[in-house]
């Protein structure tokens, strides 16, 4: 009997402690910041790489750490960007904990919570951005051989098929400039790499001037660009 008392006691101590492990674990628990989660959801999701940083997740971290500006996300600015961020900055980190999860850590959810308890105008975000499949990448790109103009403004576009212009993929919006059916200030990740000027110059050749370079280069992408380094 003694063994069996034993044998129950240590069970009995084991269940126990378990429950107290899965009580303190629940109660101790490091709380996960949300901020990163709620920056990155604020975002236009569209990893152009404007921002310095190599897409939506790395900035949003860089700004909950202090490390990149609220105004760093240019295609941001249209939908009210630097004020969400702004908000999620300046309020307080135990609500946003506490409201991150009444949410189930959703971070959409959160985000909109936070915004209507705000009592601040805060622009409606934009759907997010559709980036074009490499399918249709692909098609536009053996286009490009047909468009001599095309292929060159390509060259020096950002070719990170972003769809921030609303062109299923750099080839495709390169097509259109080309065309004058579509502006170049459309492409907003180019800004800081003045494509507005490199197409403008590309615009005033001639055809002879395109082929030129076209030969010149063999058609590569990365050489072609080096001919319009400003």
């Amino acid at each position: 009997m003694t063994i069996v008392y034993s044998v129950l006691f240590m069970s009995l101590l084991g269940v126990g402690a378990g429950i107290f492990l899965a009580f303190a674990s629940a109660k101790f628990a490091v709380k996960k910041d949300p901020r990163i989660a709620l920056i990155e959801a604020s975002l236009p999701g569209a990893n152009c790489g404007a921002c310095g940083f190599p897409g939506c997740a790395a900035f949003a971290k860089a700004v909950a750490e202090g490390k990149a500006s609220i105004e760093g996300c240019i295609p941001g600015k249209r939908s009210g960007v630097p004020e969400k961020l702004k908000l999620i900055l300046d309020t307080d980190i135990d609500k946003l904990i506490a409201l991150f999860d009444e949410n189930e850590e959703d971070a959409e959810k959160t985000l909109e919570k936070l915004l209507a308890s705000s009592g601040k105008a805060v622009k409606a975000a934009p759907p997010k951005i559709q980036r074009p499949t490499q399918e249709e990448i692909d098609s536009y790109k053996e286009k490009l051989k047909e468009n001599p103009r095309a292929a060159v403004i390509f060259a020096v576009l950002p070719n990170i098929n972003c769809a921030l212009c609303g062109s299923p993929g750099c080839a495709a919006f390169a097509i259109k400039v080309a065309n004058k059916d579509e502006d170049i200030a459309k492409c907003v990740p180019g800004k800081p790499q003045n494509v507005s000027q490199k197409v403008a110059k590309i615009m005033a050749l001639s055809e002879a001037e395109l082929q030129k370079i076209i030969e010149e280069t063999s058609g590569e992408p990365a050489e072609i660009k080096k001919k319009f380094a400003l």
